[in-house]
């Protein structure tokens, strides 16, 4: 579609805009995939990770990882706070529910076990206080509850560090996860053409 065209209406331009977009992002984001196992002289993506790669799912960590990055989120204090307003919501969330369930679907049981407890925010603190933040593996499952399950989550996580996406490591008893900055930046290229495409728009 010929977005430059006058007879388009800035909601169409605007569409236009974000579809073409996310297209771009799945690519860019399937396209390091594919470069970085290269490198590693590892195997081809297979049809499955192609596919996970190109999910919703994939866009709302990204967007995660965006938010935590834009947000300016890697003081203590703006951490906590973050948590705090995370839990608010949870509780609220479960203060609706009816016959153990929200209007959206989502379990009591899961809104519970996304609750932060005040040791699980301390440790984030404390893994976040030197470097960029980070989280345990289960607790951006907390966070993304509301968007995908738990085992969603964690699958994604991991085929994310699989191709340089994300840092993954060991700690313990838990799996570490924090971003290199690669992945937010292909969600921000996506941002960016999406504001260029109707700013554009608009001046036409």
């Amino acid at each position: 579609m010929n977005t430059e065209d006058s007879a388009f209406s800035s909601e169409l331009i605007c569409l236009s805009a974000m579809r073409q977009a996310r297209a771009d992002f799945y690519d860019g984001v399937v396209s390091f995939a594919e470069d970085w196992r290269c490198k590693q002289q590892e195997n081809d993506l297979s049809r499955e990770e192609r596919k996970l790669l190109r999910s919703d799912s994939v866009a709302q960590i990204a967007e995660f990882f965006f938010v935590l990055s834009e947000g300016g989120l890697n003081e203590p204090e703006r951490i906590k706070a973050f948590l705090s307003r995370h839990n608010e919501d949870m509780a609220k969330l479960l203060g609706n529910c009816e016959r153990g369930y929200t209007r959206f679907g989502l379990s009591a049981a899961r809104l519970k076990e996304a609750h932060f407890s005040p040791h699980q925010i301390n440790l984030i603190i404390h893994e976040s206080a030197n470097g960029p933040i980070t989280f345990d593996q289960r607790s951006i499952g907390k966070i993304l509850t509301q968007v995908m399950s738990f085992e969603s989550c964690r699958t994604l996580l991991v085929l994310l560090a699989s191709v340089g996406l994300l840092q993954r490591r060991d700690f313990r008893s838990l799996v570490l996860i924090s971003s290199n900055g690669l992945l937010e930046d292909l969600y921000r290229t996506q941002l960016s053409a999406i504001v260029s495409s109707t700013a554009m728009g608009d001046g036409r």
